[in-house]
């Protein structure tokens, strides 16, 4: 209790400590506060006063007189003076206040190395100076020995600017320094404050409106007397003026008679020309639209004249302006090619030319545009182009010969490409003025030269293919067409012939005959059954092994379905592979049951890939062959290497139970000997109590090793009962691990946590008691040392989770891949007693849960063990 008074105390004083402390610091700060006020308060009516003498004077040297004298008396400066720079460099002190000793500088003329104007730029661009001590700070050393010589110490300068207006243009501006307002204090160095620098640019700045006042007022007065001497010249211009008025009028009606008969016959020129002419004023008004205009756009000239030009000129050109903007500023344009859209939203193609228009002043007032219409040059000039690309660049030779004679020699060459000479190696002045049958030998086939001929005297199309000879006398296939070409009144003047080299094609041809002999042969005596199928299923082709495989001849599965014999609960996962082209599993095997002739069913093994033929029709190609035998062999060797570990599993079975029946069975023994034949410990109730536990805890070890044998067996077999039921699983736990904790020694300390919203849930209350005594006893004895060992449960949305871990021996990485065999024990385990069966307990009554466990461990320091329960997705979830 006196511990508790004196921190109480102590606490108590360091309140009150703190309390004093907060009140102390607000009331200096409520001072500072009002100190702040007080000289914003003095600076404020200190630059209003100025001001106010600014607006109400005109006497610039007056108001620069009191504002040095006033800015002396505020700010308790040794001298305040304004500098004045001139146009040559040089600067004096113009006005100053200055205490004594201190000698005076007002009039000096000081020389331009003394303020260079280098250090201009800075102070027009509003820069201050604030020099606390000329001797410590970094000062340059010429300025501070002439600063020293009027006994300056620190200073303050801040730069007054003015802007220079150009003559008769007040919209343009540009600053400059017109002079420094500046402070020295000369009897000691001064930090100047914050407030203090604001102050003299606050009052530079009203210095500097004092000038403009003052220099505006002079120009004031000089404009004035300006504009009287314009007024009397103006007068005196307006007399003359008056008199040659008459004279211009007539000369203007005569003109005006003369202009209307002009306009008039441009009207009628306009109104009749074929190509698109409008007129727009400067703000982009029609003012013109001729009859081609509404022919060549389709809108109507009441439609467009006196609105905005549906034509725009917004092309932006290289100087970054618009094609209106460019003429309307004098620059004439012809034949511009451009794109632009009728009323309908069609485009055409137009070439426009467009001049300014200008007033009897000569001041332009508008555009004239004259439009033509070329699209369908256009066209017509694409197609030729195009036409041209392709005859010159194609691959296929191009001869374009007279229309006549038919008869010998036959129609002479004009043309050939640049094919027919990689073709035949014929340059084109080889062959102009020559005929075709040039190219002719004693293999060119003289049935199909016959059909030409019969064409020719048709004027119809023919194509043949026969061979023909190049210039260095090799044969070479070639396959062309020919087509007559008529003129615009029909009659036809030319032929037309295409010609292509199909040597190529031919030996192609040849050898993919050869090589489907070979495949046709390769397939039809194989051993596997080879199918192509419909992507619905249906048979196309199936190879002459399926008779010797299934039984069955060609021509009976053909057309069937393949689904019809393969297996009803093989076709769920062999219909996707078998007919779908897009699937994932393709190139992968496959296998099933397919029926065999003789109603057996054989079990096939086959890959499946898309397949286009000729027909572009896409199909699916099936290759399978019969492993029947082959798994029978797999079924016997699979069957043997079940009965080497079930041999294996039963000497480790009958080496562990005879080991283990064997431990407490003698310690059982034992205790009961030395109960038989020491009578007199009968009355030693401590004693008697040891050897009766020994014998329980024997026969409790046996129980639990047949009871974990049992259950095994009854998971193997199906038998396992499984009876969940409402369980308030945190209760459940929490009570579980406090019997454990009674049989566990004091070395080990079980804790037991609980997270999520706790709940019930339906589970084998059986069941969890051996999973979490499996676990719990594993986790101590295998934690030899002792230690904490924790039981977690979580409750999650969809799943229940269950840790336990310990701080034990931890188990090797290669006997983590044998957890869960049964009589499987860790190499590490040394002396201590287990079974092996522990674990594989575990995992049983988890899976019956459908649930999962997980192992995780790290040698010498911990094991955990989670099993997670799904809840809501099974219906093991109650709420």
């Amino acid at each position: 209790m006196t511990s508790v008074s004196a921190i109480v105390f102590f606490l108590i004083l360091l309140l009150l400590l703190v309390s004093s402390f907060l009140v102390v610091r607000e009331r200096n700060r409520c001072r500072q506060i009002e100190n702040l006020l007080r000289q914003q308060s003095n600076r404020e009516r200190l630059v209003t006063r100025i001001a106010l003498q600014i607006r109400q004077s005109l006497d610039l040297e007056q108001v620069l007189a009191t504002t040095v004298k006033e800015v002396q008396e505020f700010l308790q400066a040794d001298r305040v003076l304004i500098y004045r720079l001139w146009d040559d460099g040089t600067g004096s002190a113009i006005y100053e206040t200055v205490l004594p000793p201190y000698p005076s500088i007002l009039g000096q003329v000081f020389p331009e190395e003394v303020f260079p104007k280098k250090y201009h730029q800075a102070y027009s661009l509003g820069k201050v100076r604030s020099i606390v001590n000329v001797e410590q700070e970094n000062v340059e050393s010429c300025l501070a020995d002439f600063v020293k010589q009027f006994g300056v110490l620190a200073k303050l300068v801040v730069p007054i600017i003015q802007e220079n207006r150009e003559s008769g243009n007040l919209d343009t501006s540009q600053t400059y320094l017109w002079g420094l307002l500046i402070a020295h204090q000369c009897n000691h160095p001064r930090q100047w404050e914050d407030w203090e620098v604001e102050l003299m640019k606050q009052l530079a700045t009203q210095v500097a409106i004092a000038i403009q006042q003052s220099e505006l007022c002079k120009q004031l007065q000089q404009l004035n007397t300006q504009l009287e001497q314009r007024v009397q010249q103006r007068t005196a211009e307006l007399a003359k003026a008056n008199a040659s008025l008459m004279t211009e009028i007539s000369e203007r009606q005569r003109t005006e008679l003369a202009l209307r008969h002009t306009n008039e016959t441009l009207q009628a020129l306009v109104s009749a020309s074929p190509r698109a002419i409008f007129m727009l004023d400067i703000e982009g008004i029609v003012r013109i639209w001729n009859p081609a205009a509404e022919q060549m756009f389709g809108w109507k000239e009441d439609e467009v004249v006196d609105c905005l030009s549906p034509i725009l000129l917004d092309d932006q050109l290289e100087d970054c302006t618009t094609l209106q903007n460019s003429v309307l500023q004098g620059k004439t344009y012809t034949r511009v090619e451009m794109t632009r859209h009728r009323k309908d939203g069609s485009a055409i193609d137009i070439i426009f030319s467009a001049a300014p228009l200008t007033d009897n002043n000569g001041h332009i007032n508008g555009i004239v545009a004259v439009i033509a219409d070329i699209t369908e040059q256009k066209l017509q000039a694409e197609q030729v182009r195009l036409l041209q690309s392709v005859v010159i660049n194609t691959n296929d030779a191009i001869i374009i010969t007279e229309a006549e004679p038919i008869d010998t020699p036959g129609p002479r060459i004009i043309y050939v490409n640049e094919a027919f000479t990689r073709i035949t190696g014929y340059q084109p002045h080889e062959v102009l003025g020559q005929t075709p049958r040039i190219l002719q030998g004693a293999k060119t086939d003289q049935a199909e030269l016959q059909k030409v001929r019969k064409a020719l005297s048709l004027w119809e199309s023919v194509t043949i293919e026969v061979i023909n000879y190049r210039k260095d006398g090799s044969e070479f296939w070639n396959e062309f067409s020919l087509v007559p070409v008529a003129d615009a009144k029909g009659f036809y003047t030319h032929w037309i012939a295409v010609q292509r080299d199909t040597t190529e094609r031919k030996k192609v041809e040849q050898a993919m005959r050869h090589s489907e002999q070979r495949f046709r042969s390769l397939i039809e005596n194989a051993l596997d059954v080879i199918m192509i199928l419909e992507v619905n299923g249906t048979i196309g082709y199936v190879s002459p092994s399926v008779e010797k495989v299934l039984g069955y001849g060609v021509v009976e599965l053909l057309g069937e379905n393949i689904k019809d014999f393969i297996h009803l609960d093989d076709w769920t996962i062999t219909r996707d592979r078998l007919t779908n082209p897009a699937s994932s599993e393709l190139q992968r095997p496959i296998e099933f049951r397919h029926r065999h002739q003789d109603g057996t069913w054989r079990i096939l093994e086959a890959i499946s890939q898309p397949f286009v033929d000729s027909t572009d029709i896409l199909r699916m190609m099936v290759n399978a062959r019969d492993i029947t035998e082959r798994k029978r062999l797999d079924e016997i060797r699979l069957a043997l290497e079940r009965e080497k570990e079930l041999s294996a599993l039963k000497t480790r079975f009958f080496s562990m139970a005879s080991h283990e029946f064997r431990t407490p069975l003698s310690t059982a023994l034992a205790a009961a000997q030395v109960l038989e034949n020491s009578q007199h410990q009968w009355d030693n109730t401590e004693k008697r109590l040891r050897n009766l536990h020994r014998i329980q805890d024997s026969v409790r070890n046996m129980v639990q090793l047949l009871d974990d044998i049992l259950t095994i067996n009854r998971a193997e077999t199906g038998k396992l009962a499984f009876n969940p039921k409402s369980l308030a699983l945190e209760a459940y736990c929490r009570h579980f691990i406090e019997e454990m904790q009674l049989s566990a020694d004091n070395q080990h300390q079980l804790t037991f946590t609980c997270y999520g919203k706790s709940q019930h849930v339906c589970l084998d209350e059986k069941l969890m008691r051996s999973m979490l005594s499996n676990l719990l006893s594993n986790a101590i004895k295998y934690s030899p040392q002792g230690g904490i060992i924790s039981l977690s449960l979580e409750f999650q949305l969809d799943n229940l989770i269950i840790k336990v871990q310990d701080r034990g021996i931890g188990i090797l990485s290669e006997d983590q891949k044998q957890l869960f065999e049964p009589f499987h024990r860790g190499k590490n385990v040394k002396t201590i007693s287990g079974t092996g069966l522990g674990l594989v307990v575990v995992k049983k009554c988890v899976d019956l849960h459908q649930g999962n466990i997980i192992i995780n461990s790290e040698v010498g320091k911990r094991t955990t063990c989670i099993i997670t329960i799904p809840l809501r997705d099974s219906a093991l979830f109650r709420n």
